[in-house]
């Protein structure tokens, strides 16, 4: 029985090279100047100039779109789960898009813990978009998305330069807002997630402690 346990004890530590399972922003509406979602239950503001929000299936605010496709595909490399941070990609039809240079802003009710965007198809080969971060972030991967495989460059402080790209970026710290500038093109969107709450490592050796304490007691009572 002591056996058993601790081998469930070691079953509940996390794996370091195990993918993350994210939670992707709900967008629930949309004016085309603003967007609004919930995110693992923190709210997300988001204010900019849009083309078209997706906020589900068949749901959809401004034109340029469908609002029944999924944009979120993935062929191969996987541009959003071809990394060690992102188990599962963005769910389709939800998903806002920008076709202006405009200056954007995401705002979370609560910091979140190193935050993710997941990109679609921006830029083109001929036409790249740039993207000027306010917040340092790191490409995790990028790949076939639906539009194709683009390519990217990181320019100067904390800019993205996308040619048909698709892909996922984090930003790194306890972040309560994100501003970045957009150039213009067709069309070219991303969404937000996180990775779920998992327990602390004080939290997880309680735990730990916890079962193999479990198994020392029930091994008392049989002698």
């Amino acid at each position: 029985m002591r056996r058993a346990l601790a081998v469930v004890a070691l079953a509940l530590l996390p794996s370091v090279s195990q993918a993350s399972v994210i939670a992707w922003t709900d967008w629930t509406a949309s004016d085309l100047a603003s967007a609004k979602g919930t995110l693992a239950g923190i709210d997300v503001t988001f204010l900019g100039g849009l083309q078209f929000a997706q906020l589900g299936f068949g749901t959809m605010v401004g034109g340029g779109a469908s609002a029944v496709t999924d944009y979120w595909t993935e062929g191969s490399p996987a541009p959003y789960t071809g990394n060690s941070v992102v188990d599962n990609r963005p769910p389709g039809y939800e998903l806002l898009a920008f076709n202006q240079a405009s200056t954007n802003r995401l705002t979370f009710s609560s910091p979140i813990e190193n935050p993710i965007m997941a990109i679609v198809s921006m830029g083109q080969a001929g036409l790249p978009v740039t993207y000027d971060f306010d917040t340092p972030f790191t490409v995790l991967s990028e790949g076939q998305g639906f539009w194709g495989d683009g390519t990217y460059v990181l320019g100067a402080g904390d800019t993205l330069t996308g040619f048909e790209l698709h892909a996922v970026i984090q930003f790194q710290g306890s972040i309560s807002q994100i501003q970045w500038t957009s150039t213009a093109e067709n069309w070219h969107g991303f969404t937000v997630g996180a990775a779920s709450p998992v327990p602390e490592p004080g939290t997880m050796g309680l735990l730990v402690a916890g079962v193999l304490g479990l198994a020392a007691r029930v091994r008392g009572r049989r002698r």
